[in-house]
C-alpha cells in the first residue's frame, strides 16, 4: 500500500510517497474499515470512525483521532478482491494551527501471506 500526501497550503512540500507492505486477513480484504484506520493518519492514536458507509465497491467515511495531531479526516476508497485506491482529506492541529492534507492512496494483492 502507498499513500501519497500534498499539503495545498504548502505547494512545493512533496514529501516521497509512504509505502507499506502488510498481510491481510480475509476480513481485512472485505472491510477496508479494518485496514484505513491507521494507515490514512500515521502519527495518530486513539482513531474512530464518525461515519461510515459503504455504497458498492465504495467505502466513504469520517474519522476523528486524538493524541499530538488531534486530526480530522474523511475519504472514499474503492476497492476490489486485489485492489484499493481512494483520497483521503484530513486537518491536523500542529503546533496550534490547523494542517490540511490530501491523500492518495493505492494498494494491490501481491500474493498470499
Amino acid at each position: 500500500m502507498s499513500m501519497e500526501t500534498r499539503v495545498p497550503s504548502e505547494p512545493g512540500f512533496a514529501p516521497p510517497a509512504f509505502s507499506i507492505t502488510q498481510c491481510l486477513t480475509d476480513a481485512d480484504a472485505r472491510d477496508p474499515s479494518r485496514v484505513l484506520g491507521g494507515v490514512s493518519n500515521p502519527g495518530a492514536s486513539g482513531c474512530k470512525y464518525t461515519d461510515k458507509s459503504y455504497a458498492g465497491n465504495t467505502f466513504s467515511f469520517a474519522m476523528q483521532c486524538e493524541g499530538n495531531f488531534a486530526i480530522k479526516a474523511s475519504g472514499r476508497v474503492s476497492y476490489t478482491a486485489d485492489t484499493m485506491n481512494g483520497v483521503i482529506e484530513s486537518t491536523a492541529t500542529v503546533a496550534g494551527k490547523p494542517v490540511q492534507t490530501q491523500n492518495k492512496l493505492s494498494a494491490r494483492r501481491l500474493g498470499s501471506c
